[in-house]
């Protein structure tokens, strides 16, 4: 009796379904704010959607820890595999800081950055998706600069919101600090991505 081969694990494929989550999280995270009722269930919602990525990340490592040989060096591959699994943590973070803080009302930066976070991971997953023919890719490279491009503009409206934050005449301090907190962790979501592009980058590189 022959025995069948087994199945190659596609660890690409693992990364774009990973990539598919964090935007997934992006997009219930600025559905939540637009519609911003029922906060903890729909927190609850993007945790499921983390813990999805966690067990993408779980089977990555488990098929990398068998295999013979890998289509680039294992510890490239688990680099973009945890990198893609931080930003969703992180975007889950910040619904749960929406949730714990017992945010009322919704201010319009936190819609303007929650809608950049659900177009930079978009970006990204465009970008992960093409990774797997970066020897051949004529696009890989416009789609790591989009999402550099994404992060500057990230940058700039982060600081014009804490500058605007911090010269409030109407809020609390400790209504400063919890908005502060939750701007710093949605412009965190922005670095994250701009951290997997510039590693897919640098790993396309190396193994041309």
């Amino acid at each position: 009796m022959k025995l069948g081969k087994r199945k190659e694990t596609n660890y690409f494929e693992i990364l774009h379904k990973m990539a598919e989550c964090s935007h997934r999280a992006a997009v219930q995270l600025d559905e939540m704010l637009h519609n911003f009722t029922d906060v903890t269930t729909k927190a609850d919602m993007i945790h499921n959607t983390e813990h999805e990525a966690d067990s993408l990340l779980h089977d990555l490592v488990r098929a990398l820890n068998t295999a013979f040989i890998t289509p680039i060096d294992r510890e490239d591959l688990i680099e973009i595999g945890n990198g893609i699994d931080s930003i969703t943590d992180s975007i889950e973070d910040v619904a749960n800081l929406f949730d714990m803080f017992s945010i009322e009302e919704v201010e319009s930066p936190a819609l303007d950055m929650s809608e950049l976070a659900k177009s930079i991971t978009k970006a990204l997953v465009d970008a992960v998706e093409e990774f797997e023919h970066f020897r051949s890719s004529k696009q890989l490279n416009s789609l790591i600069i989009e999402v550099n491009q994404m992060e500057e503009k990230g940058d700039v409206l982060h600081r014009s919101t804490m500058k605007a934050l911090f010269n409030s005449e109407d809020k609390s301090g400790l209504d400063i600090v919890k908005w502060k907190d939750i701007y710093d962790n949605m412009e965190r979501i922005y670095d994250m991505c701009e951290d997997v592009a510039d590693a897919l980058e640098g790993i396309a590189v190396k193994n041309r």
